[in-house]
């Protein structure tokens, strides 16, 4: 059985019978510092612009067999759900959510779970919702997300699934609707995705660096939406030449959301070697795995 205990600044080792550790070190209220025998993920606060930000959300992952810390500076790397109201000029959502007003954490059928939920500062008509699990002995994580509409709201822009991230990266791969893999540099992406755009609810997306040997992407497993409008996967370049993907689920039209219009995920977040060989063969391998494992919890 596998136990885990979080003390305030220390770690506490989780040990499997197949000998990997799950180390979790309490930073803050919400925040947590999470290993394993692959990778650490930064869940801790930090100050922002003389602001405390309290969210909890991932900052930052290390792939330890190859010693690269993803993250981006100007940002938190992980940043949705978010979303704007109509008339306004900013978006809000979990990256900056400050204060939490519920957290709880526990050992689950072997994995450790990070479970916050509240209501974005600027959005107080909508409940959010958001999960982190981690497992021992492999290098992915699992989040999940739930945003319940409680009171009517009209909003320009509703996002899920961004990771931003600074120019870690070389090339992305993703499937077309017919099952056809794509395998692209980021300056090249564009004419492809002209002519087919991606899906929003594409099943998996990664990005490689084929000079260094990682990757990191992401396998969808499941999402529900009451309502989408110009919905859609993008890639985008950020300043300094940070990359970053978003689900938009809503964007570019003014969306009235009524009581118990509903947006959630599910989705694994996956790093992995690839090489100029066989790109993808281990992305492939883990998504099986964890396809797998989400089929038999939800028999």
């Amino acid at each position: 059985m596998l136990r885990v205990r979080v003390l305030l600044g220390l770690a506490c080792v989780a040990v499997t019978a197949a000998g990997d550790e799950l180390k979790i070190s309490k930073t803050d209220r919400v925040g947590r510092i999470v290993e394993n025998e692959y990778l650490i993920a930064d869940l801790s606060s930090r100050m922002v612009r003389g602001k405390q930000e309290d969210s909890g959300t991932l900052r930052a992952l290390t792939y330890k067999p190859f010693g690269v810390k993803l993250l981006r500076s100007q940002n938190r790397m992980h940043w949705a759900p978010n979303l704007t109201r109509t008339g306004s000029t900013g978006y809000s959502g979990m990256g900056t959510w400050e204060p939490v007003q519920e957290f709880r954490e526990e050992e689950k059928s072997g994995e450790y779970v990070h479970r916050r939920q509240g209501y974005f500062q600027a959005f107080p008509e909508i409940k959010a919702e958001a999960e982190y699990r981690f497992l021992p002995g492999v290098p992915y994580f699992l989040f999940s997300s739930r945003l319940i509409v409680e009171r009517p709201i009209t909003v320009r822009l509703l996002r899920n699934n961004e990771m931003t991230m600074d120019a870690f990266f070389t090339h992305l791969a993703w499937p077309s609707a017919d099952g056809k893999q794509h395998l692209t540099t980021f300056d090249e992406r564009s004419a492809i995705l002209e002519k087919e755009p991606m899906a929003q609810d594409v099943p998996w997306l990664a990005f490689l660096n084929l000079e260094k040997g990682y990757g990191y992407g992401f396998v969808m497993l499941e999402s529900r939406a009451t309502k989408l409008v110009n919905a859609g996967t993008g890639i985008s370049d950020g300043v300094e030449n940070g990359k970053y993907w978003s689900r938009r689920l809503i964007s570019r039209t003014d969306t009235p959301l009524a009581d118990g219009d509903r947006f959630e995920e599910r989705s694994a977040y996956v790093l992995f070697r690839c090489s100029k060989e066989k790109p993808l063969n281990d992305f492939f391998d883990w998504e099986k795995q964890i396809r797998r494992r989400f089929a038999r919890a939800n028999r």
